[in-house]
């Protein structure tokens, strides 16, 4: 999460995508949850990566 730039966001949020539907298959939803509240609050000031969250469901 030091990196910054549109190419490492989008890693990043092809990264989380791929989390978020193991965690739906775990059955462990509310722990991916949590976990992307955290990063969210923790990298807020990230607009493109808020952005490409947002556009994405995550």
């Amino acid at each position: 999460m030091k990196q910054t730039g549109n190419t490492v966001y989008d890693q990043l949020t092809g990264l989380l995508l791929s989390m978020r539907d193991c965690h739906h298959r775990l059955g462990t939803e509310d722990e991916f949850t949590a976990y992307l509240a955290s990063l969210r609050a923790g990298q807020k000031r990230k607009r493109n990566l808020m952005r490409l969250l947002d556009k994405h469901g995550l």
